[in-house]
Parts: C-alpha cells; structure tokens; sequence
C-alpha cells in the first residue's frame, strides 16, 4: 500500500486535492489501482506517519526529539504583498512592457517594503527567501546585485511605457480630476546628476536633493511620477505635467488640481487656445491674491462663513472657504508671532538707546574739556546700517516683514512701525482660505470644487509614507540619473501596495484599538504579518515537511480584510 495525493482543477481556477491510501493488483494480467481508504480529511500529521509506517516498516514513527527546524522565514507580509502585486496588477504592467526584468523588478518593490533598506540589502534578502525568489519566478541562483541596478535603469528607459499601461489598467478608478504635487528628497553625496541645492522640505542642510512630481487620482491613489533636478521651482513643472497627461494618457479633458503655489493659472496662460482646449484646474489662492480680489471688491470678508460662498469673475469662480480649526491656530500664530518680534525689536532698540546715551555722554564730556578727543559722539552709517540689517533679519526670520516697516533709525530716532490695519486683516483673513477654478457649475458644484482640493492632502499623505518606514525612498544613494528615476519609479508602485493595505488596515485597526484599548500602529499590524514563518522541518528518514505557523487572533483578522485565510498559504506550498 502507499499514499497517493491528487491534484484537480475546478471552475474559477479552484484547486482540488485529494489523498487516498491505495494498493496495487493483478487482474487479467494489468495492474490496477485500488483506493482501500480516502485519508483527504485526516491530518497531515496522521497521513505523514501512516506514509512513514508505509514506506520504512517498524520504527518509522518520528519520535518528537528528533524533529528538527531547518530553516524559518518570514512569509506573511511577503505573501500579502505578492498577491497585492498581482490584484493590482503591477505584475502584468511590468510583465507586459518589460518581460525580462519584471521578476527582478517585483522582487524590488516587495523588497523594499519589507527589508526598507538599499539594493544589496534588499539582493541579501532574496538570497535568504528562495521561496520567495521562486513565487516571483526569479532565478536567485544566477542573480546578481548588478542584474538589480540594471533592472532599475531598464524600467526608467521604459517609465512612459510603463506608467501609460499601468494608467490603462486603473483607468476606471477615476475620473478626469489629477491631483499634483511636488516633494524633495535628499542625497548621501555630491554625485548624482540630479542633485542640486534647493528647497529643502526635509530640512537636511548641507544635503543635495531631488525633487518627485506625483500625480494621483482624486483619492491619492498613483499613477505617474517624474523626478526633476534638486533647484527647480515648482511651478515650473506644471505645463509639462498637463501635456504629458493628456499625451501619454491620450485623455482630452483634465481637471488639473494643485496648491497655490503651482501657479497653475498663469502656467495655462502661456498656452494658445488650441492647446488649453479641455484644461480645467483647482487651485488656491495666495494670501496676495486674496488681498488684491478684497482691494478690487470682488469678494468681501463678509462673504467667508460656515456656509460656502462663491463669486464668479472674469470666467473664474472664486469658493471662499473656513477652515475653524485653522482658523483658530492662525490667530494664535499671530498673537505668539507678533509678540516674539515686538521683544526681539524692543531689545534691537535698548541697544541703540544704550549706545546713545554713552554718544550724548561723550558729547558732554568733550563739551567739559574732556582731554580724549577720539571719544564717539554719534552713529557711524555703518552702525546705523548694522542696527537695519538686525530689524530686517528679524522681520525676514518670523515672515512679518508685511506688517513692520523701518521708518528711520538715525542718530536721534529709531522709529519701526507697526502695519495695524494690514495686522487685523491678516487676522481677519485667519483660517479663511479661497479656491479657484474654471470649470463651469453645471459641470462640477462648488462643494465638489472645495473637496478637490481637500483632496491635495491625500498627495501630501502619499509624500508622507514615501519617507516614512513604509517605504524609505531616503536617503538616495545612486549616482545615474537612470537608476534614479527607476528607483523613484518603484517606490511609487511600492506605495501603491501600501496605500491598499492602509485602506483596509486603518478602520480595522481603529476600531480594534478603541475596543481594546491598544495603541497599535499600521507597523505593527506589519510586523503581526512577518510573525507568521514558513518552516521547513526534518522528520528524519530523508522526509521533509513545510509549514505555516498557527495564525494568531489578529493574524487571522488582517488576513480575512484581503479576503484571505491560512488555506490560501499553505495551497501555494
């Protein structure tokens, strides 16, 4: 007798197995089969020592002892991340466009989730995870950490390919509405032929950088990303931005969403007519701009409350908006701010005033006949320019230059004024905030318009996990600008995985905290995931066996959020 196991292939692509113990007969000369029992529902534990008992006679029970782990990994996360790979399909867009090095590159996006670490750290792992490397169908024997770097410079030779198939796949996620936005990122170096000194959102100094374009759908999921040299300003990315949506995406109408300081609607004004044709954009206004529409009359503080209003002018909508909580803090900034300068002016003050007092002084001493006639009587120009610059740093350094103004600092005044009306309209205009847009109301109502921009936030949140430890875009440490983009370029397809768990993690893991009174964090919930091992065992007699690892009470409930359970690991074994 022996042990048999069978595999069948059902509707929908199910699986069937069975595992029958069958013996073999002689009948009219053929050897037939016979199944003398169907072992499908027994054990595995049970069926592996019947097999035993089968296969070497007496003795053949493994005695516990001499059960021995071979080797343990964690496998959860990776098998999450896997199946994320192909749901959304990232897979079939890197497999489509480049067949040779997809395997490389899908092992470099999940690598980078889980290791958050560089090429070579992510090149040890998959030498360590052969299971891994062999349902990503990568060859680890003959992988190199060069194969990994060319496989970074081949997707960026490809990214418009690329990000026009992966626009295709999800392309009836979304509407028309393109959210924009534009980060830094910084270097370990002075190398790479992108790096340049410019505005650092990271706030390293001394650091070069990058600067990553991303586009995302209204709910912030990706869908194009660009890298542009460290120094560039950021509204001069947006007309190739719009250009390249409406080529590469082969779309005719665009709502085109960005903060202020995009400048989108002076960018379109550079286009002729023809080309502006189905351009429609979001924005927001600068505290300028606001002020230069109240100035004109065209809107009135009166008209910012709870309620939206809306002006129309010149073929723009104008949404006027209160945010309360920022409205709140804004004032509070203010009253904090304008003390800080009123204190660091007054000591700027006392040290002229000191100074003077020893001039009139000194006068009155060489009046008397004094015999030191060097003694200083009055402000050099140099002193009295030292004393503006001190004023001006001051003003420059807490940004309230608009509301002081050096009257006169002279031998005989120090005269800074405060701005009282300009103080109380910026007060006035605290947490109040104007959205503008072109797009007609028919077509989109002016609490939709206010929600899109809202919306920007979900870009911003995108930013956020990109250098978080979801992902660790940062430091950069490549020196070519093609394994650059390359690198940015997964990262965006690594944060598209995230961006799914997070969708399905976040309320669970609410609500779960709230009813236990946990703290629990998205990390933690991916560390829940690596804690569940794919072991291999000896059982001694030349038999090995692979298991999962019991799953836990949370283990069980993240996987039932991706329609999951413990079965669908242990059937990919």
């Amino acid at each position: 007798m022996y042990i048999q196991r069978n595999k069948a292939a059902g509707k929908n692509d199910k699986t069937y197995t069975s595992t029958l113990l069958c013996s073999k007969y002689r009948q009219e000369g053929k050897i037939k089969t016979k199944v003398e029992a169907n072992l499908s529902h027994m054990p595995s534990e049970l069926v592996l020592t019947i097999e035993n008992v089968l296969k070497h006679g007496k003795g053949a029970l493994v005695v516990a002892k001499d059960i021995v782990v071979k080797k343990s990994i964690d496998y959860g996360l990776a098998y999450i991340l896997i199946h994320l790979l192909n749901k959304l399909r990232i897979s079939q867009t890197l497999e489509k466009i480049l067949p040779q090095q997809a395997a490389i590159l899908k092992a470099i996006i999940i690598g980078k989730i889980i290791t958050r670490g560089s090429k070579l750290g992510i090149f040890n792992w998959l030498k360590r995870n052969e299971m891994i490397c062999t349902k990503l169908g990568l060859d680890i024997k003959n992988l190199k950490v060069d194969d990994l770097y060319f496989a970074l410079a081949q997707a960026n030779y490809s990214q418009k390919d690329i990000e026009r198939k992966w626009f295709l796949y999800n392309k009836a996620k979304h509407k028309e509405v393109y959210l924009y936005d534009i980060t830094s990122t910084y270097f370990e170096g002075t190398q790479n032929e992108l790096a340049a000194f410019g505005y650092n959102r990271d706030k390293k100094k001394g650091k070069m950088q990058i600067n990553i374009g991303l586009i995302t759908d209204s709910e912030g999921f990706p869908l194009k990303i660009e890298v542009f040299e460290g120094n560039i300003n950021d509204h001069l990315t947006v007309l190739n931005q719009i250009k390249n949506i409406k080529e590469e995406f082969n779309t005719e109408q665009i709502i085109f969403v960005g903060d202020r300081g995009m400048k989108i609607r002076y960018n379109l004004e550079e286009l002729n007519e023809a080309d502006r044709k189905g351009i429609h954009y979001i924005t927001g206004l600068t505290v300028q701009e606001i002020d230069n529409l109240l100035d004109q009359n065209v809107i009135q503080l009166k008209l910012f409350s709870n309620d939206l209003a809306e002006v129309e002018y010149q073929g723009e909508r104008y949404v006027l908006s209160v945010n309360k909580e920022l409205q709140e803090n804004g004032l509070t900034y203010l009253k904090i701010i304008r003390g800080f300068v009123d204190d660091e002016i007054s000591e700027a003050k006392a040290s002229w005033e000191k100074r003077r007092r020893q001039n009139m002084e000194n006068v009155e001493k060489l009046e008397n006949g004094h015999k030191n006639k060097k003694l200083v009587t009055g402000f050099t120009e140099k002193k009295l320019d030292g004393f503006k610059l001190r004023i001006e740093r001051i003003l420059s350094k807490r940004k309230m230059k608009k509301y002081y103004e050096i009257t006169e600092i002279s031998n005989d005044k120090f005269i800074v004024d405060f701005k009282a009306e300009k103080f109380q309209q910026s007060k006035k205009l605290a947490g109040k905030y104007v959205v503008c847009t072109n797009i007609q109301k028919e077509e989109m109502p002016k609490e939709e318009v206010r929600q899109q921009y809202k919306n920007l936030q979900n870009v911003e949140h995108a930013f956020r996990d990109f250098k978080s430890d979801n992902i660790q875009i940062r430091p950069v440490y490549h020196r070519n600008k093609a394994q650059t983009c390359g690198h940015v370029l997964l990262s965006m397809f690594s944060y598209a995985i995230i961006k799914e768990m997070e969708d399905k993690i976040f309320p669970f893991m609410k609500l779960s905290n709230k009813e236990t009174n946990n703290r629990l964090s998205f990390g933690d919930m991916l560390e829940e995931l690596k804690d569940i091992k794919l072991v291999t065992l000896d059982l001694g007699r030349n038999v090995n066996s692979i298991k999962i690892t019991e799953l836990n009470e949370m283990q069980t409930q993240i996987f039932k959020l991706f329609n999951m359970k413990k079965n669908d690991l242990e059937r990919d074994l």
